[in-house]
């Protein structure tokens, strides 16, 4: 049987309200939280808001909380020196705060107090503790469409600015874990979104379903259309990209056109032209589900996403955009990544006054020889989220973090799922503190304003809500057992758009079907009292 949902007419009651931001605690919303920048693929300039820190009513927060990782060391880790590896690989910080860090005695590898200098082997395993800010995301709610309770899965619209899983900075502000806070429905994820794509998407209810689903997805049987406001007059007819594509950059998460990619087709077609603002909205129908396809394929057209951070700033990409792809001509200085790797072996990674981290890790992480060109994009990237993260360049505060480590580890008793994304650095087994215990931590002697209160960084200003996502909206999804659902517009992609990115095109409102979920298992649960 196949449903729809119904495209513009039926009324949604405003649920803002309803969201839960945080906890009910009246003194939270009052304290600055999220350690970020937006853009978990690259730094992008913040707005100023004229609202305090953490009362911005667009954006959502949580209170930070004591976090301990623990990870067992990486293949691209071994034989290197531990401070070159978190300065690398984690971009959160300095490296001077790292340095610190690792000094003070807040990290161990196998139990034992690791010193910046120490040099990872195979099998390591490393325990971390931090205090987690989390980035504030956008205000919007997660939209239910429908629950199918019998066939175990369920309809939802996600907001930009939300990744669908617990990653990298994010774990309390991700969709599987808000469904769960939010509204009480324990969820599976079926496909991925970026997480600053918004849009459709279908949940499973059940591992099985879960399983069941992510195959018709895998198989190609789903078919999906998206909807993007892009740079420039894109043209009338329907264009097909069929480009290969493969990342080549974790850190940002780059993706470029090249033959040792995976192939992918695109295939678009323009919806209206706004000469105002010199952008077009434009249908896009991916024919495979590569990471960044609409988005790299786009900017392969010389039409980038309007808004996208990565792969639409001249300051990066030139004035050209990025059209074209980029050059794949091997640089002279590059190496290959086996080659890279060994390098690395036993000491080969000498302790230095500074890191590199423009350039350091470039050759360990791409899967093939980049161009000079490839490796100037991703220096300038990296620096971009470096400079917009300035805040974070700690060097005012001193403090000892391995009374943390102790008592975290001997008051710890509540486990969180295992984290298993791809582009976590630290994806591992993962247990959390109580996040209202007292800071365990030593207090400066000096604390300068601005800075947290219990773990002693700078505390950054809120990001502007509007450059926590991108104009790449999942519009229609129609698979062979679910049948075809679909969100209407958002008020971006209108041909008459008058700047506000929030709501739908022409006032159109979705259904509230919650209340009637809940009312469904009520009685269910009447009616399973009454036969018991």
């Amino acid at each position: 049987m196949s449903s729809t949902t119904p495209s513009s007419q039926v009324p949604l009651p405003d649920r803002l309200h309803q969201l839960k931001i945080q906890e009910s605690d009246e003194n939270e919303i009052d304290r600055p939280s999220g350690t970020s920048t937006p853009g978990a693929e690259v730094g992008v300039v913040l707005g100023r808001s004229s609202h305090p820190k953490g009362m911005n009513p667009k954006l959502r927060y949580i209170k930070p909380y004591w976090w301990p990782y623990k990870t067992h060391v990486k293949q691209r880790w071994i034989g290197r020196q531990i401070l070159e590896v978190i300065t690398t690989e984690f971009r959160d910080r300095s490296m001077e705060y790292y340095r610190h860090a690792l000094e003070s005695g807040v990290t161990r590898v196998n139990g034992v107090t690791a010193r910046p200098d120490l040099v990872l082997r195979d099998g390591d395993r490393i325990d971390n503790t931090v205090h987690r800010h989390e980035p504030p995301i956008t205000n919007d709610p997660i939209l239910v469409l429908h629950i199918d309770r019998k066939k175990e899965f369920v309809v939802i619209s996600k907001p930009g600015s939300a990744p669908v899983h617990a990653t990298g900075r994010y774990f309390r502000h991700s969709v599987l874990e808000m469904m769960e806070s939010d509204y009480g429905i324990k969820c599976y994820s079926v496909n991925r979104l970026d997480r600053l794509t918004s849009g459709l998407m279908i949940l499973a209810l059940s591992g099985k379903a879960a399983s069941r689903l992510a195959t018709e997805f895998a198989q190609g049987k789903v078919e999906k259309e998206y909807v993007a406001r892009v740079k420039g007059k894109f043209p009338e007819e329907e264009v097909t990209v069929d480009q290969p594509l493969l990342t080549v950059d974790r850190q940002m998460g780059l993706v470029i056109i090249t033959p040792e990619g995976k192939d992918a087709v695109t295939i678009f077609k323009r919806i209206s032209y706004d000469a105002e603002r010199d952008q077009s909205v434009v249908r896009c129908r991916p024919q495979t589900g590569r990471t960044h396809q609409i988005r790299v394929h786009l900017q392969y057209l010389g039409h980038p996403i309007a808004n996208d951070p990565l792969y639409s700033t001249s300051e990066v990409w030139g004035q050209d955009l990025g059209k074209g792809g980029v050059n794949l001509t091997p640089a002279a200085a590059g190496t290959s990544r086996m080659a890279a790797l060994q390098a690395r072996v036993g000491s080969a990674a000498p302790i230095k006054k500074t890191v590199d981290r423009d350039h350091d890790d470039i050759d360990l992480t791409s899967p093939i020889l980049l161009s000079e060109q490839a490796r100037s994009i991703i220096s300038k990237l990296r620096r971009q989220k470096d400079e917009a993260e300035d805040w974070i360049k700690w060097k005012e505060v001193i403090f000892t973090a391995k009374q943390a480590q102790d008592e975290l580890e001997g008051s710890q008793t509540q486990s969180q799922p295992t984290s298993t994304s791809s582009t976590d650095p630290s994806d591992g087994e993962i247990k959390s503190s109580d996040p209202h215990a007292p800071s365990p931590l030593k207090a400066p002697a000096y604390l300068p304003p601005g800075f947290c209160g219990e773990c002693f960084v700078p505390l950054p200003d809120d990001p502007d809500p509007e450059t926590l996502f991108i104009y790449l909206h999942a519009l229609r999804y129609t698979t062979p057992d679910l049948g075809t659902w679909e969100t209407p517009l958002p008020r971006w992609a209108g041909e008459n758009w008058d700047g506000d990115w929030r709501g739908w095109c022409d006032g159109a409102v979705i259904e509230d079907i919650l209340q009637e979920d809940k009312e469904r298992q009520r009685q269910k649960e009447q009616r399973k009292g009454t036969l018991d």
